[in-house]
């Protein structure tokens, strides 16, 4: 049974190898790797399952690949999987939803404490011959300040309480999780706008959907807090670059860290590349040696337990082939 890699970040397949033959499966790696529709059709033709980074499953995928059985993502978010189509094709989804929780959202708080101790500013002076301990201007104390947390799923709950001991509160908006759920010691905020308006950092924990993609925009940053910040380690389509970089040049905003982009990565002229109020990596949130090899090994995983048992271990999408 061929098992197929669409698309990935590590520089072998070694660890994957393995796995699958020992389950007597075969991989194949896609060369070059899918970005399309019609490139992940191409090389997944008779695939009992995908293995997949970011390629776009869509329903036109499922439609033309009638032996497919399960995608396996390694990771949390599966919005490159119409999960709508997997369904009505029988497809099962599965994922990883906790093999970098603590990665991320240290990576989350320490963007968070990046900016507002001003590290990039400050690194960026000395490197300019600077030698001031004010001149990127005035520091607040971090007992002071208000960490807003958009999303309380594990790792927004994680995120909250690693800043907890940092920061003067820590506030929440969450409308799909509920009460009982809720973390001691964050202050739920009963709308978005309430939330903004309060928070001298605002950090994002969101999975990218219809209803999020696109939604920190020029009207929700112009709700913030003048002179606050951003983290985004989410997805990157969830803010709108153009509308941020607008409210960085404005003073709305003091400044933003980014995981993630729309596009990435990106074109190298993109304007968010050379603003100075911006701190980047690579979409490297995720990763630690330990979380990198729990995700892979995991994601093959869901794949070698369902085609023994009939069931992956972290069901997205429960499918019928």
């Amino acid at each position: 049974m061929r098992v197929v890699f669409t698309d990935f970040v590590q520089s072998d397949l070694q660890l994957e190898q393995g796995l699958l033959n020992a389950a007597g499966l075969q991989l194949v790696a896609a060369e070059p790797q899918c970005g399309t529709e019609d490139e992940i059709i191409a090389c997944a033709k008779d695939a009992s399952a995908l293995i997949v980074q970011s390629a776009p499953v869509t329903e036109r995928v499922l439609a033309a690949l009638p032996t497919l059985r399960i995608v396996s993502v390694p990771g949390i978010g599966v919005d490159m999987v119409d999960l709508d189509a997997a369904r009505k094709h029988g497809v099962w989804v599965a994922h990883v939803p906790d093999g970098n929780l603590t990665e991320v959202a240290c990576h989350a708080v320490a963007m968070a404490l990046s900016l507002i101790r001003h590290l990039h500013l400050y690194d960026a002076a000395v490197r300019a011959g600077e030698w001031s301990y004010d001149g990127t201007g005035p520091l607040t104390r971090p007992g002071k300040m208000t960490l807003g947390v958009i999303g309380l799923g594990k790792i927004g709950r994680l995120a909250a309480a690693y800043a907890t001991p940092i920061f003067g509160s820590i506030i929440g908006f969450d409308p799909m999780l509920p009460a009982a759920a809720w973390p001691e010691g964050v202050k739920r905020e009963a709308s978005l706008s309430e939330l903004c308006a309060a928070s001298d950092v605002i950090t994002l924990h969101l999975p990218l959907t219809k209803e999020t993609r696109g939604m920190v925009n020029r009207q929700l940053l112009d709700r913030m807090k003048t002179g606050s910040y951003l983290v985004n380690v989410s997805r990157g389509a969830v803010v709108e670059i153009p509308d941020l970089l607008e409210a960085l040049d404005s003073g709305q905003l003091a400044g933003a860290a980014l995981d993630v982009l729309p596009q990435e990565p990106p074109d190298p002229d993109d304007p968010v590349l050379g603003h100075p109020k911006v701190i980047l990596s690579p979409h490297a949130a995720f990763y630690s040696l330990d979380s990198d090899e729990e995700l892979r090994r995991r994601s093959v995983t869901n794949v070698t337990t369902f085609l023994e048992t009939g069931r992956p271990e972290n069901v997205v999408v429960e499918g019928s082939r």
